[in-house]
């Protein structure tokens, strides 16, 4: 099954991993878990916004890149 932006609206609505973050988090959260992550120094990792990117979140279209970090609980946040 593949994730849609409805999923990834619903990740970040409650508690959980993704919550209270944008709707582009998870989205980049599982591309660096398929191993894609454009930069990762072991603490923060790093995404270039791609023109598809910002297709699918046009609240992406001024961004040139994400970055994420997971906390010591598992959260998963933009920083």
């Amino acid at each position: 099954m593949e994730t849609t932006i409805k999923d990834y609206e619903e990740m970040v609505k409650g508690p959980g991993k993704f919550g209270g973050e944008a709707r582009y988090v998870p989205y980049y959260w599982e591309v660096y878990l398929a191993g894609f992550a454009d930069g990762d120094d072991g603490r923060v990792l790093s995404f270039t916004v791609t023109r598809e990117d910002k297709g699918i979140f046009p609240e992406l279209k001024l961004r040139k890149a994400i970055k994420l970090y997971e906390r010591d609980d598992g959260f998963v946040i933009e920083c």
